[in-house]
């Protein structure tokens, strides 16, 4: 059966006073779980800027023994998997879309991979989009970890200073809210990656998939 992927952009500006400042102000994006990994279309410019250094927030053991496990080996993927399963564990409106409750998300370190090599990607290019600088898509950036996906979605953000304020900002808006609390997807990975010699200063990507 041929699946056609459903992608939905949007964008959210978050700031204090004008929202000018790269100090105060914070963006995301989401995208819609697809059946069928596609391309994404761009709504926003890479601004072309070079960033310095990164320094990942989380910083998991790559070698972890099992790609998909209950409980990460670190307090980052902890806390973020702890998040997203408390919203999940009830009823949600998303933007007027009421999602019900949904099972509990388990962690996977392949899609962790996939997020940690976009955050920092974003975070040393110094841009904000779900196409990486070197053309990749989420789903190419899922297939290279070796995860094989039937059903993918990511979050990216950049400026939050914590879990809880990401989270906060994409649970507030609706493609965000819906990719959280989506019963297509069983596994998640996370990232957040800091550069202060750039815009945000730091830069976040959640990656939902359902293996086949």
């Amino acid at each position: 059966m041929r699946y056609t992927p459903i992608i939905l952009l949007s964008s959210l500006l978050l700031g204090c006073g004008s929202g000018s400042s790269s100090e105060s102000s914070s963006i995301s994006e989401p995208t819609i779980p697809s059946t069928n990994p596609g391309s994404d279309e761009n709504t926003l410019p890479d601004n072309g800027n070079e960033g310095g250094e990164s320094d990942p927030v989380n910083d998991s053991d790559s070698d972890s023994d099992s790609d998909s496990d209950d409980t990460p080996s670190n307090d980052f993927a902890t806390m973020m998997l702890n998040a997203v399963n408390e919203a999940r564990s009830t009823e949600q409106n998303c933007g007027g879309a009421i999602m019900p409750a949904v099972p509990e998300l388990k962690w996977n370190y392949d899609l962790e991979e996939a997020a940690f090599r976009h955050s920092g990607d974003m975070a040393n290019a110094d841009f904000m989009d779900h196409t990486g600088s070197d053309g990749s898509t989420p789903a190419e950036r899922v297939a290279d970890t070796g995860y094989s996906a039937n059903a993918w979605a990511e979050n990216v953000a950049a400026g939050q200073q914590t879990i809880d304020d990401v989270m906060s900002s994409w649970m507030s808006s609706a493609g965000h809210c819906q990719n959280i609390m989506s019963e297509s997807i069983t596994e998640m990975g996370a990232s957040a990656v800091e550069n202060p010699d750039t815009r945000y200063g730091i830069y976040w990507t959640q990656v939902f998939a359902n293996a086949w």
